[in-house]
């Protein structure tokens, strides 16, 4: 025989607690739930209100009805906590009315979404802040131009920046880094220090190598390429930068980092990094796929625009009218996540393993470090 299929329900809660929820929700700016000692809190306009709930049965449930409580004080739903919120997906596409309400939900993943939303402002994440203090939201907040220039920021860089050393994994490590060096708000001595950071730790270099040349070598003069030039001259200015001391040392924390990498990510964010670099000479030219495709794209870029620079135009100096590093810069501004994606795509290998496996792939890259290092 067929049992019937469990019922659903939901809890009721004590009366004195959902008195004050009601009492609670109509000053709250914002409103975080403490599951480890059952106490709902709320931040106000002047201050910050506690309420220890009084549970009338399993806690899990119970909690539940508390969250289903808010959203109906918070967003009108009368069916309580509403599903939707499960399936909100990262992309921040809220609007711009709602987000303050979500902040008083109690729930985590509403607070999530806010962060990410691209109408947050300066006093939204200050109060997303209050509701859940973790990296990841740190790192979406942060991101928005207005919260890192706003009052909020200082605070946002200041958590990753002493929360790095306990990230464990490439991806958020090189989002963290990328993130503290754009945002501007490390001081010279933060900065310095998480630069000798980068040499002994290859995620921490493939963030700097993200953030641009500007950042791994002192003083931080980001360099200005006019893309409005005509060719031979936009080859000069990007011949020039990569023979000096910040381009150099560009390059070969580049290189550094291809041949220490340590997995996916560390190999297509350097990749990415490199095809910025190059980029205006290269424009929206579809990114190979295969090392053999990135050479044939590299002599017809060189053919067809007949890269050999003017002998009357000044140059940094003679190196500067190598073809081999016309080629090589090229070469560079080609490089991005397609040229290791088939490879990816069959393989999840790590570490040496996956270093050795992607060498016959990445073999033209490290030619084209190599030809614009050497020749310096």
């Amino acid at each position: 025989m067929g049992g019937s299929p469990s019922v659903e329900y939901t809890m009721q809660l004590a009366d004195e607690d959902t008195l004050r929820l009601n009492v609670l929700a109509t000053t709250a700016l914002a409103i975080r739930i403490d599951e480890k000692t059952m106490c709902v809190e709320a931040l106000t306009e002047h201050q910050t209100h506690r309420i220890e709930l009084k549970p009338t049965g399993h806690p899990d449930r119970y909690l539940r009805a508390v969250r289903e409580n808010l959203s109906v004080l918070a967003l009108g739903t009368p069916g309580g906590y509403p599903v939707f919120i499960r399936r909100w997906t990262r992309t921040g596409a809220l609007e711009t009315e709602r987000l303050a309400r979500l902040l008083r939900l109690g729930e985590a993943e509403a607070v999530v979404a806010v962060a990410a939303s691209p109408n947050l402002d300066d006093e939204l994440a200050q109060r997303a802040w209050w509701c859940l203090p973790t990296a990841e939201v740190a790192r979406l907040m942060l991101s928005h131009p207005d919260v890192a220039t706003g009052s909020t920021g200082p605070k946002l860089s200041q958590f990753l920046l002493d929360h790095l050393p306990f990230e464990d994994t490439s991806r958020s490590i090189i989002d963290t880094v990328k993130l503290l060096l754009c945002s501007r708000l490390l001081n010279e001595e933060e900065t310095g220090r998480l630069r000798a950071h980068a040499e002994d730790h290859v995620a921490c270099m493939v963030g700097f190598l993200s953030a641009g040349p500007s950042y791994l070598y002192a003083p931080q003069a980001t360099p200005r390429f006019d893309t409005a030039s005509d060719y031979d001259a936009l080859m000069e200015q990007l011949l020039q930068h990569a023979a000096s001391r910040q381009g150099e040392t560009f390059l070969r924390c580049a290189h550094h980092a291809l041949k220490k990498a340590v997995d996916m990510d560390t190999v297509v964010d350097t990749l990415k990094a490199l095809g910025e670099y190059g980029k205006p000479l290269c424009g929206e030219t579809v990114l190979p796929r295969s090392a053999q495709d990135l050479q044939q794209i590299v002599e017809s870029l060189t053919d067809s625009s007949n890269t050999a620079l003017d002998p009357d135009r000044p140059a940094a100096d003679k190196s500067a009218k190598n073809p081999d590093r016309q080629s090589a810069l090229i070469a560079l501004g080609l490089c991005g996540e397609p040229l290791v994606a088939p490879f990816f795509a069959k393989s999840d290998a790590v570490g040496s393993l996956m270093r050795r496996k992607l060498k016959p792939v990445l073999e033209p890259v490290f030619a084209a470090l190599e030809a614009l290092i050497e020749q310096n």
